[in-house]
Formats: C-alpha cells, structure tokens, sequence
C-alpha cells in the first residue's frame, strides 16, 4: 500500500472524516434511543441532456431494431431537465433541492463563508453553479442562524445582478436565479437551527440578536411565527428527535434521508472508500458513483415517520445538506467530492405540480400537501414513476386524507430508468406497497410491473427499488461489490380513512 502522507489530497480526505465524525451533531439538542435501527443517492457536470428525453423505452435486448432509441444514452454525468420528462397524468414535474447551506452559514464553504468580511465569492458562485449545472427547479436553502441572521434579504437569496426577484407587497421573498443557459433555479431562504423553516419570506425579528434568539428556539409558538413569515417549519434530522416532540410541535414536515447523517452513519465505509482511493482506486467506481458503496436507507427516519403518521399526515423529504465543507482537497477527477453540484446531482424532490408558471408560493404549497416524491438519480433518473389512489370516480394524490368508505384501489406506476442503453445490461426494477404499522413499514405488494393494489383504512407508500446492473461498467474492476438492490424512489403518503 502506499504511503498516504504522499498524496495530500488522500489524507486530508481521511482528515475530513474524522474531523466530521468528532464535530457532527446534528443541528439539533434533541436526542432520541427510539430507533428502528441505523439507516442510504448521484452524478453530474454542466452538461445538460439533449431535448429528446421524454422516451423511457429501455428496451428489452430482443425488440425490433426500429423500437432500440437512438443515442446519446445515460452515463452517470447525464443531467436531466423537467422540461424532458413525461407529465405524470395532469401534473408536470419539477425537480429540485431541500435542505442546503451556502455562505451564509458559518460552518459552509471550508469553514470560511466570509473571510475578514467578505464574502467568499468562489463558494458563492460555486453554489450558483451547482444548482444551474444539476437542472435544479428549486432549491430551499436552510443556512445556520450564526451567519444567516446577520444578512438582509435579498442576500441571503444568493442574489446578483441578472436574477429576477419573487415580490411581495413590494419586498423580495424568493428569487429566480438566471443560469448560464438561460434557465432559472426559484432560490427560498430557510434556516437549519433548532427546527428548520424553509421559505422564509422575510426574517423573523428586526435585529441580528432578535433574530439568532429566534430561529434557536423550538416550541409551537416559533412554529406560528415562521409560519407567519411564510415559511414551513420542517425537522432537521429527523433521528434526533422524539416522536412525541415531532407531534408536540405540530410542524410541516420532516426528513426520510439525510446525507450528512448518512455519512456518519457509514463513517467506517467512508474511510474505507478513501484508503482506497489511493491504494485500488481501479476497485472503485468513477467518482460521480462513489457514493453507491456508502449510501445507506435511514430506518431511524423512516421510524419515526410512521410512528408518527399513524397519528397524523407530515410529508418528508430527502435533505441533501450540501456545505461545501467536509473534502477540501480535490479528488482524481479535479472536483470535490462534496461540491455543490456533485451533492445536488446525487438525488433531490420531485413535486407533481399544475402545468404552467411557477413560483415559490406554488412549491411550498405542493411540498405542504405531501404531492411529491424523492429520487436517488445517482443510479438513474426515473421516468413514469407515479404513486395515486382512486375510489370509483375520484382520484386521490400523495398527500390527500381520504374519508372513511369503501375500500381504495392504490396505484404504483413502475419507473424506467432515462435513456439506458438498450445493448448493455438492464437494470433490474421492482415497486412495492408499504403501510405504517406504529414504528416499521410492512409491505402489502410487490412486484416488477405496475401495481394495483385495493387496501383498507391505513396509511400507505410506495418505493422503486433497483439493481443498476446497466452501471456496471462504471463501477470498477470489482463492480458486483457495489450490484445488488438498492432504494430508487420514495413516495409521500396517501392516507385512507385515518384520525375520524
């Protein structure tokens, strides 16, 4: 093995980690042992995809040469555009980012954010970049209070000349920010503190201190003056915090995965991913995929949301919590492994949204109702994913209570992943049904086609799983390692006949 203490950026990978597992604490004082048990992904560069996606045709190795899609196919650096995916029945879809830190947090950008005063402008248009290169429709940033009190909007909306600003009664509370291609990321303010409110339309306090004070407390109070502020009020890291407190609270929203938490929770698979960076980096997968071997599913998170929908409906949502801060170096292929772009190209939310404009009032209000659905497009982006209930003539979305009645008819639409390649190995792909059953999620159907599934009273998701064999070839010389099935696709809930 060689020496690491020759290859800088090897060690101070290693470093990093460390560091991050001896200062992790997860932004929050609440701590819990009420677990389900430890918890789960990726890819790309400016390149945008190419305008012809909608087609979700895989291919099955024996069609007729007329049915094969032409080329460019996916590659783990493809970026995929909204404006390219199918509509899922009436709704369109747009894709983007809840939960991440830019210069105004303290901790972001190496640790300094601000260097003796000014911005750090290198992070900031890295955080730009990052959100225009992976095609973001929005990103929900969530900055520490310690930095972020202290700035006024429109700042703290990552605003420069060029962006349009989202007003209301004559002051900014969102911001369109204008990509080099021409395309716009709706851009909300948020604070991670002791809970974490995204979409704040203005500060809550009229000083910096009054501010700090503010966003450091958790109580139901707090809850109504974010709220008044326009925010919604998500928990951070869902795994600090006790059942009882999410139900206490009342808020909005929680977290199903957390990558940062991720991490720590597969600390010993990190270091190991980095020891081999520099002794078999030829085992590894291309650095778009390497998280592939580390990411694990959150069984707290996924705990603790069905003890508490077994009370109530909350949405949840894939937090990416992207600081910039962890791998300073850069890695074999030049770029971090934690900059902007590569984090918010690994997963993020799809909302089920109206055709037509949009703006940051209509995605807080999607992302309130539940109609959404996470996606780990590190092993694909999925197309035709769709999660809805009916009974007779009505139609039901992720999110909605359905009243007590007769039983419902729930339907899973199995995804395909954009544009595989029809000549190599296919990805292997199964939906399931799972219904909260007071701290687990038992499954009630299964399969590798569309699923119709009639259920009773209960609260019930749906996942896509998938085995990406058509990765193979960018996984290395050891690439079964890292095959097997893994999480795709999360759905948000559907609620039949509960709290009457």
């Amino acid at each position: 093995m060689k020496n690491l203490h020759r290859t800088p950026w090897a060690a101070g990978l290693l470093l990093a980690l460390v560091c991050l597992s001896l200062a992790f604490s997860g932004c929050s004082s609440n701590s819990s042992d009420e677990d389900g048990d430890t918890a789960d992904g990726d890819a790309s560069d400016g390149d945008t995809s190419d305008g012809d996606a909608a087609d979700a045709d895989t291919g099955d190795g024996d069609a007729d040469e007329a049915d094969i899609p032409e080329g460019p196919f996916a590659d783990p650096d493809t970026v995929l555009l909204t404006d390219d995916m199918p509509p899922v029945r009436q709704w369109v879809v747009k894709r983007g980012i809840v939960h991440s830190h830019s210069p105004y947090s303290h901790d972001a950008c190496d640790d300094e954010p601000f260097i003796d005063g000014v911005r750090n402008e290198q992070c900031f248009e890295d955080c730009r970049a990052g959100m225009c290169q992976t095609a973001q429709d929005f990103v929900f940033l969530s900055d520490h209070r310690g930095s972020f009190a202290d700035y006024e909007f429109p700042e703290v909306l990552l605003y420069k000349d060029g962006d349009t600003l989202i007003e209301r009664n004559a002051m900014p509370v969102a911001n369109r920010v204008k990509c080099a291609d021409g395309r716009e990321v709706i851009v909300a303010a948020g604070t991670e503190s002791e809970m974490m409110p995204i979409g704040l339309e203005r500060h809550v306090g009229d000083t910096p201190a009054e501010r700090s004070n503010n966003y450091g407390i958790a109580s139901v109070e707090m809850v109504e003056m974010f709220r008044e502020a326009g925010a919604l009020v998500f928990l951070q890291h869902t795994e600090g915090w006790d059942v009882e407190e999410i139900l206490g609270l009342g808020v909005d929203g929680i977290e199903m995965y957390n990558l940062h938490q991720n991490m720590m929770d597969n600390l010993g698979g990190a270091m190991k991913m980095v020891l081999m960076l520099e002794s078999e980096p030829e085992k590894l997968p291309v650095m778009e995929l390497l998280p592939i071997g580390i990411f694990w599913e959150s069984e707290k998170d996924l705990y603790r949301w069905s003890k508490v929908v077994m009370q109530r409906p909350i949405p949840a949502v894939l937090a990416t919590d992207a600081h910039r801060n962890v791998f300073k170096s850069p890695s074999p292929d030049v770029e971090r492994i934690d900059s902007f772009r590569r984090m918010m190209h690994w997963f993020s939310n799809h909302l089920l949204v109206a055709p037509g404009p949009i703006d940051d009032a209509i995605l807080k209000d999607t992302i309130k109702k539940g109609r959404m659905y996470g996606a780990f497009e590190y092993l694909g982006y999925p197309v035709g994913f769709d999660f809805h209930a009916t009974r007779g003539d009505e139609t039901f979305e992720m999110g909605d209570l359905i009243p007590a009645g007769a039983n419902v008819m729930l339907h899973v639409s199995k995804p395909e992943v954009y544009k595989v390649d029809p000549t190599g190995p296919q990805p292997e792909i199964h939906v399931r049904v799972l219904k909260a059953n007071d701290g687990a999620w038992d499954e009630i159907a299964t399969g590798g086609d569309d699923l119709d599934v009639e259920v009773g009273p209960g609260v019930y998701r749906a996942e896509a799983r998938i085995n990406p064999l058509h990765l193979t070839q960018w996984l290395g010389t050891e690439a079964e390692t890292y095959l097997g099935e893994k999480i795709w696709v999360y759905s948000n809930a559907i609620y039949v006949g509960m709290y009457e």
